[in-house]
């Protein structure tokens, strides 16, 4: 019945089955990454191909853990 309704809301979505979990998936490890220490140091720890999505995702987070950083220094 799940698969049923994913498909179905793949279809209605115009996304194919792979992006759709893709982007559940990455929503999830980025909600992971800003609550849980351990699992943001998996991502910050290893190199991934430039332009990847994993490889913006570490980009982005690292971005805002300075910006918190200066942040907190500053106010």
């Amino acid at each position: 019945e799940c698969h049923k309704l994913l498909k179905a809301t793949c279809c209605l979505l115009d996304v194919s089955v792979s992006e759709f979990c893709y982007d559940c998936i990455a929503t999830r490890f980025r909600e992971l990454c800003l609550t849980d220490n351990r699992v943001l140091n998996l991502l910050l720890l290893n190199d991934y191909p430039k332009g990847s999505r994993a490889y913006h995702l570490k980009e982005e987070l690292k971005r805002n853990i300075e910006i918190d950083r200066l942040t907190s220094l500053h106010g």
